[in-house]
Formats: structure tokens, sequence, C-alpha cells
């Protein structure tokens, strides 16, 4: 059952709910409702000022918050070929790998093979660094 504000929404009252011509169908996870629950009960003033904005203004910020998100993922994603560019031997390995692909997938690719090279990297020097002795 869906809900808005605590409150069941019904299946007829899709159009003033902005809905176009057919209700909605979204998914119930109990698991990350229960968090959604304890955020708002951990912090109602947040809750109440988000129960307080019309409509629209709730929308906007929902889209702001994807806006955000996405520069964020971007400057990564820039941050992680840059490393890979600075490499000129990985960058050769990495180039091999990405001529194979078709150029459709080619963008994707390079992003996530970069990402995967770069936190492994990461990652083996925490684990050199903590598996050293100190003398």
């Amino acid at each position: 059952m869906l809900k808005r504000n605590g409150k069941p929404i019904r299946a007829d009252a899709a159009p003033e709910n902005g809905a176009a011509d057919a209700p909605r169908e979204f998914k119930e996870n109990d698991v990350i409702n229960g968090q959604i629950d304890g955020y708002i009960k951990d912090n109602p003033k947040y809750w109440e000022t988000i129960k307080a904005m019309p409509r629209e203004r709730l929308e906007r910020h929902v889209i702001y918050q994807q806006l955000r998100f996405n520069a964020r993922k971007e400057k990564l994603d820039n941050g992680v070929l840059r490393r890979v560019e600075e490499n000129p031997a990985l960058k050769d390995v990495f180039d091999k790998l990405i001529e194979q692909l078709p150029e459709n997938q080619r963008e994707q690719a390079r992003v996530n093979i970069a990402r995967n090279i770069v936190f492994s990297e990461a990652r083996s020097q925490r684990q050199t660094a903590k598996n050293a002795v100190a003398v």
C-alpha cells in the first residue's frame, strides 16, 4: 500500500497526485523503510521541514540531489581517469583493453576499468601498509 505523509493513497487518487493515466507501482523494501523510519525518528525537525515543503519545491529538491550526485560521480570518474593517464605502462594496457570494445561501450568501460584499477591499487597499498612490520 502506498502512503504519503503516513496516510494511504487511494488508487483512484492518481490524477490528483500528479500521475498521468494510471497509478504507478512502487516497490516496498522493509529494510530501507526501517532505515528511513529510524532517520525520521532521529531527525524530527528535518522531517517536519520536508513535510512542510510544497510539492514542487520537494520535487526540485530531489532533482537537485540527483544533480549533486551526478557531479560528484563525474568528478570521481575524472580523477580516476587522470590517474590512469599519468601512468604510461598502465595507459598502454588500458588502451589495448578498450580498443577491443564496440565504440558505443568504450566510454563507460573506460570509467569502469579505470575505477577498478585505481581502487584495487589503493586497496593493495593499504594492505601492504597494514601488513608492514614496524621496526
